[in-house]
């Protein structure tokens, strides 16, 4: 979770940035989140998952709970009220 994240770093300090990237160590937490989630498949594959799966697509299981973190919305400065910072969020715990 980005809260084990953080105590990791207040524990063991910051690593270093990547050269050639201009985003924070937050940043870089949430990017490396959506990317275990993001791929392509094709249509008929995508629609035999949907009815199958038991868990979202990718893309839902980035963007439900990334558009309900807090956290994500200060790391990107989200405005408030769009659609990646709403003002009614939900949590779960």
């Amino acid at each position: 979770t980005f809260q084990a994240y953080r105590k990791w770093v207040a524990a063991y300090g910051a690593e270093p940035l990547l050269p050639g990237l201009n985003l924070t160590h937050n940043q870089l937490f949430f990017l490396n989140y959506a990317q275990i989630w993001c791929g392509q498949m094709r249509p008929e594959d995508a629609l035999t998952k949907v009815r199958s799966a038991n868990h979202p697509p990718g893309k839902f299981r980035i963007l439900g709970p990334l558009s309900n973190s807090r956290d994500f919305s200060e790391a990107y400065n989200c405005p408030l009220g769009t659609r990646m910072n709403p003002v009614a969020k939900c949590s779960v715990w």
